[in-house]
């Protein structure tokens, strides 16, 4: 080993920086989880995905430390070439997490607009982005594997067929800012449709336009991988790269749930956070029904609509007397006049839930914005 990481000034603060941003992106993940499993139960495929890249996140965090301990941050000349051999070993290593983080977070928020935007026109053009994804998450790591063939020559050095990295690098990077730049975009004409107010169009706009700064970090990073590419010293240069590449996968993780964290500040903060769908809704306008199992009835606002369900389920005690349990779950779907709801009943559509439909479906309805707020309660 070089030295310890008081040697290794450039190396530490890689280090440092790498692990705050980690641990507030861990916490942000957390917090999500727990809105998605215990406040409004309503977890799916993409709080996995976003799972996984936190995992990933913090591969790349231990891969830095590992870089900074065996010559990141030194002098090329100053670390032996059993140093050498272990700090490309975890570069090589850290690539690999960095581009599943990046590709899982972006499929984790592209997952989440589907649940959100039903318009068909949208519905492809997200999957349109999420197979570019998925196609740019392979090739960069698939590539990452296998820059040297065979794949050992990566850190050993020894003779064999290399694809020229500075290239990849640029390429990648170039791409995953487009992408970022299109899941940016996608929902902004969507939400423009939506019958709104101005005021709600932005603050719409803006929730789902924080994504920008995982632009402005991708951009930031690229210019580091341009400083290493004129470099003669890369182990010397190389920490601002693994610094933004931290820095560019926790931001894209926090900026991924914190649009997502509004029913958590509703139920802890409800006088800075009050829960909407209270007072934004007037008298019912129709209703349908879930067969005999349940039932539920529509609101219409200015705004959009409401739906308010009632969950029944029967138990028996030992003394044979039946305990009805009852949950009503109040669903705030802040839409445009008009715009298909699936399985939903609007004044233009006309349609209605069917028997088959279930708490779940209703839950995870198409919204431009979503508040799920669960209130059980037991009668006999």
């Amino acid at each position: 080993m070089t030295g310890p990481l008081s040697e290794n000034p450039r190396g530490r603060e890689a280090v440092i920086i790498s692990s705050i941003f980690t641990g507030l992106a861990l916490i942000i993940v957390i917090l999500r989880l727990y809105t998605r499993l215990y406040i409004i139960r309503a977890a799916g495929i993409e709080d996995l995905g976003i799972a996984l890249a936190m995992l990933c996140s913090i591969g790349l965090t231990i891969c830095i430390g590992i870089q900074a301990c065996y010559g990141m941050g030194k002098h090329i000349a100053d670390v032996t070439p059993r140093d050498m051999t272990i700090f490309l070993r975890a570069f090589w290593s850290s690539l690999m997490v960095y581009y599943l983080s990046l590709g899982l977070t972006k499929g984790s928020m592209l997952l989440q607009y589907r649940r959100i935007f039903p318009p068909r026109a949208f519905q492809i053009a997200n999957w349109t982005v999420m197979a570019v994804v998925i196609c740019y998450t392979f090739w960069t790591v698939f590539s990452s594997i296998f820059a040297c063939v065979p794949v050992r020559a990566f850190w050993t050095k020894e003779k064999a067929n290399c694809i020229n990295q500075f290239a990849m690098w640029f390429t990648n990077a170039a791409i995953n800012i487009l992408t970022d730049f299109a899941i940016i975009l996608l929902p902004i004409p969507v939400i423009r449709s939506l019958n709104l107010g101005k005021r709600q169009k932005i603050g719409l706009i803006s929730i789902f336009a924080v994504g920008g700064f995982v632009c402005i970090v991708s951009i930031l990073r690229l210019q580091s991988l341009v400083a290493i590419s004129n470099s003669s010293d890369q182990t010397y240069d190389n920490p601002p790269a693994a610094t933004w590449s931290s820095v560019e996968t926790n931001v894209g993780i926090i900026c991924a749930c914190l649009p997502l964290l509004r029913p958590l500040l509703t139920k802890y903060f409800p006088r800075a956070f009050p829960s909407r769908h209270r007072s934004n809704y007037s008298r019912p306008n129709y209703a349908a029904t879930f067969g005999s199992k349940g039932g539920s009835k529509a609101l219409r606002s200015k705004q959009g609509y409401a739906l308010d369900v009632t969950k029944r389920s029967r138990d028996s005690t030992e003394d044979g007397r039946d305990i009805q349990v009852v949950t009503d779950i109040h669903v705030q779907v802040e839409g445009a006049e008009g715009v298909q709801m699936t399985g939903w009943k609007t004044p233009t559509s006309h349609r209605h839930w069917d028997d088959a439909s279930s708490a779940k479906d209703i839950e995870t309805a198409s919204t431009a914005e979503m508040l799920v707020e669960q209130k059980p309660r037991t009668s006999r």
